[in-house]
């Protein structure tokens, strides 16, 4: 995948487990949602682990001990689309 695919899954997923809070405030023994909510977070860390390995770090705290080296990189204004 590219970058923008790859951001764009991103987002999917992170709707997909915001919508899974926003049920298990109000549903907090459903097991079947705290499953999908697993799984999607699991998913999530896997394509934001892919992100950061393909395009650099998503955000500061994805540096993982590189010492900075991120503010070295393009700025995200300053990469193509």
């Amino acid at each position: 995948m590219n970058k923008k695919e790859l951001l764009r899954e991103l987002q999917e997923l992170d709707f997909a487990i915001q919508e899974a809070v926003l049920f298990l405030d109000t549903h907090p023994h459903n097991e079947v949602a705290l499953s999908y909510y697993r799984y999607v977070t699991g998913l999530r860390r896997k394509a934001a682990d892919e992100y950061n390995r393909v395009c650099g770090p998503l955000t500061s705290r994805d540096s993982r001990g590189r010492r900075w080296d991120w503010v070295n990189s393009p700025w995200p204004w300053e990469r193509e689309g």
